[in-house]
């Protein structure tokens, strides 16, 4: 009932400028003829053009002494006409923003149960598409773009033949990437000409067959950890500020919720360790239990880094890189250069024998200790 309101209210609007812009152009005796403006920015241009040409008439009128009474009140009419235009403009775009975030509320309920970083970057696209999107897709960037889930709607094969061939080769992001654009100024963008952009990624363009496209940033402190896709290609259209404000919108509210849920995976980690705590404290008394139990939930030691720490833990818990990426939202890349700079520092030929070195060292420092 609300949406058919705004649009009742949006032709309202669209046909009021039509008839100042037919008066004006009688009064003038001009020919104003032209495309019709589409937007709330549109409209306000639209309308200052008309405010402008009016008062620059009563200008001259004024400067040739003509200042017929009829012509005078003709012309103030219409600029108060133009002016409570103007007013339903502005209110038009109240009611737009009002509409856009009661629609991305509702899509944000979709995931807000998620309790992990894997599953909400896997629920999310299908959320966005809830938005009036046709494909939406979801990915990571830590110096790499990389993509973790896609919705196609009608064609869920489509979407894992297009995550396959954006995962095959990672593209960097620099420069050269349009989405880099979007991670350097952290805001939400717009891609039209798709197929003839050089700063497109040709294989993702030419599997998707997209012509316009949006993207929007996932930040967590500060920091864009990822980035939402979408477009309206079975529409067939272009994407259009609103639909921009929409994947701005929905991105803010994913940030907010990443970032929750990665306190949330965190908590989960501190709990393990303290329930470890307990069951030291049961085995082997409250003094010796504390002590071990800070050893082995320590995340450095004299040899690996913190993050190191944890990667080789998570290694120990038999991970793969993927879901190590996922855990510590981080990309599969940098997950392979710790494991890289791991096996270094403990002179491991491989995940296995770095994994048992560590396990094997700790063992000693909790001994000692």
């Amino acid at each position: 009932m609300r949406n058919s309101s705004i649009r009742q209210d949006a032709v309202a609007l669209h046909d009021a400028i039509a008839d100042i812009t037919h008066d004006v152009s009688v009064l003038l005796d001009r020919d104003l003829s032209g495309p019709q403006p589409v937007g709330a920015q549109s409209h306000s241009q639209a309308l200052g053009w008309l405010w402008d040409l009016v008062t620059a008439e009563m200008t001259c009128a004024i400067g040739r002494h003509d200042q017929s009474c009829d012509v005078l009140t003709a012309l103030m009419a219409i600029l108060g006409r133009i002016r409570e235009a103007e007013a339903a403009v502005a209110q038009l775009g109240l009611a737009d923003h009002a509409e856009i975030l009661a629609t991305v509320q509702s899509a944000l309920a979709r995931v807000g149960d998620a309790q992990t970083v894997d599953a909400l970057l896997a629920r999310a696209p299908e959320a966005v598409c809830s938005l009036g999107f046709d494909r939406a897709l979801l990915s990571t960037v830590d110096g790499s773009w990389r993509l973790h889930s896609m919705h196609v709607v009608r064609d869920p094969r489509w979407a894992e033949e297009i995550v396959a061939v954006g995962r095959e080769n990672p593209p960097v992001l620099d420069r050269m990437l349009v989405e880099n654009d979007t991670v350097v100024g952290a805001r939400a963008t717009l891609v039209h000409e798709v197929q003839d952009n050089p700063r497109v990624n040709r294989p993702l363009a030419e599997i998707t067959r997209s012509s316009s496209y949006g993207i929007a940033p996932l930040m967590v402190d500060g920091d864009v950890v990822g980035l939402v896709h979408g477009d309206c290609y079975h529409q067939q259209r272009k994407l259009t500020s609103v639909d921009q404000a929409l994947l701005s919108t929905f991105a803010e509210g994913m940030s907010q919720n990443l970032a929750r849920v990665s306190v949330l995976e965190g908590l989960s980690a501190v709990r393990t360790q303290l329930d470890g705590l307990g069951r030291w404290t049961k085995a082997s008394g409250p003094g010796v239990a504390v002590a071990k139990s800070v050893a082995l939930g320590r995340d450095d030691d004299s040899v690996l880094t913190r993050r190191e720490v944890q990667i080789v833990r998570l290694m120990a818990e038999g991970d793969s890189n993927g879901k190590i990426a996922r855990r510590l939202v981080i990309s599969e890349g940098t997950v392979k250069t710790h494991i890289t700079r791991i096996l270094r520092k403990l002179g491991a030929a491989n995940r296995a024998e770095a994994v048992s070195i560590w396990l094997r060292n700790s063992d000693v420092t909790r001994t000692t200790t």
